[in-house]
């Protein structure tokens, strides 16, 4: 199949058959809405499939593989379930099989639907306000999604414990996970989402957050190797007045791996950083997709991402940055470092700034190349063997991102995970 070109006939009938079939046990508004979501799959999927968006990604012989996997063949049951974790003493939520778990009493701020929709969670699998180059993913989770869970914080709550999403291991499975987060005002959390080694299986996950006035988030996203599998990513961001929200992402690569971002500043003095480290290796891909929409006056946005590809693996990224004509006193940042660790690995970057006013400070760059010989060569010099200075260098490039993660138990804890995926 691998060898095949899409069938869009063939692939649209079948996702036709699967939303009559599948639904009997949902409320008539989610059939609805599968209904509506693949109404409109129909007209955009052979368009936006071959957009720049997915020209590097293994789109086609995901949406062929998109209804062989299971969707619900694996059991789903907190028995099934490894509940060991390295962040201790922290909230855990696990998604398994398609469904979301807790192992103790959540707490209010934290819902998990598990088949209890309601008229009002409709918003969830809104469409409204979502990029083209988003509707594949967004439109494909509406259609086979089974659960979601809602984080929404109350008026000037400040929630000390930390939240772990946990995505457990899964085989020849496709799964739709649905998170929305809504920050109230002047309040603040800290969000940890962890996707464990999947095999052969396709993840579509889609993230929402919405940050009211004064609200602050950090929301760290980790992406183990996935074998076989392809992952999309997707989140959608909008920020209102003096918000600040800080995203770090690990995403160590899958068959097909891509990431979309959509970020928005709609209020006076909303702040975004946000900062990815990509490290695929063997024959695994990573891309990633970012654009930042500045719609106030005196906003700020900085974007680091940094590649470490090795092997036949290949990584991209394309960000784009936009700044209104009316829009006064922004500030955008975004950078991109590539390192390529060998002849066969490859990588390809496009920064991208639309500014149309001259009150702004805006700045973008973009370096790919192997290890500095110069540096190579002095290291060696001073006694150091060629391989532990190659593995000083390296370290050091990575560093030089991870150190500005913000919490010391996050820095620990994704420093260990990239040191224990690159001794693997």
């Amino acid at each position: 199949m691998a060898n095949q070109s899409l069938n869009q006939t063939d692939h649209i009938n079948e996702l036709h058959e699967f939303v009559q079939n599948d639904g009997h046990d949902l409320p008539d508004w989610m059939n609805r809405t599968r209904e509506s979501a693949l109404e409109e799959y129909r007209n955009v999927c052979s368009k936006i499939s071959k957009s720049a968006t997915w020209k590097n990604t293994k789109i086609d012989l995901m949406l062929h593989e998109f209804l062989e996997k299971e969707f619900r063949g694996q059991s789903a049951s907190l028995n099934d379930i490894d509940l060991e974790s390295g962040l201790d003493d922290s909230i855990k939520i696990y998604f398994h099989a398609g469904m979301f778990f807790c192992n103790e009493d959540i707490p209010t701020y934290i819902k998990i639907l598990n088949h209890q929709y309601s008229e009002e969670n409709r918003s969830i699998f809104d469409q409204d306000n979502k990029s083209d180059r988003q509707s594949i993913p967004y439109l494909l989770n509406n259609i086979v999604s089974r659960d979601a869970l809602l984080i929404d914080t109350t008026v000037n709550q400040h929630v000390e414990r930390l939240v772990h999403i946990i995505h457990v291991s899964s085989k020849k499975i496709n799964v739709a996970p649905r998170v929305k987060i809504n920050l109230a005002k002047n309040s603040s959390i800290k969000i940890v989402e962890e996707q464990h080694q999947s095999i052969n299986s396709i993840i579509n996950h889609c993230i929402d957050i919405n940050c009211s006035e004064g609200s602050s988030l950090q929301y760290y996203k980790i992406n183990h190797p996935q074998n076989d599998s392809h992952q999309i990513n997707n989140l959608n961001l909008n920020q209102d007045g003096n918000t600040d929200v800080t995203l770090f992402n690990l995403d160590l690569g899958a068959d097909s791996s891509s990431s979309l971002n959509h970020f928005k500043l709609n209020g006076e003095n909303s702040n975004i950083s946000c900062s990815t480290l990509f490290m695929p290796s063997d024959d695994r891909s990573s891309h990633h997709n970012v654009v930042i929409d500045h719609l106030s006056d005196k906003s700020s946005s900085s974007v680091n991402f940094r590649g470490v590809i090795n092997d036949q693996a290949f990584g991209s990224f394309f960000g784009k940055v936009r700044v209104a004509k009316e829009r006064r006193g922004t500030s955008a940042f975004m950078q991109n470092k590539n390192l390529l660790l060998s002849d066969n690995s490859k990588i390809s970057t496009v920064p991208i700034l639309e500014i149309y006013n001259d009150d702004t400070e805006c700045s973008h760059s973009a370096t790919s190349g192997s290890l500095d010989k110069e540096k190579l060569f002095y290291l060696k010099t001073r006694g150091i063997n060629e391989h532990d200075a190659k593995e000083f260098l390296i370290k050091s490039f990575i560093d030089e991102l991870t150190s500005h993660i913000k919490s010391r138990r996050m820095r620990n804890y994704v420093n260990e995970l990239i040191l224990r995926n690159h001794e693997a």
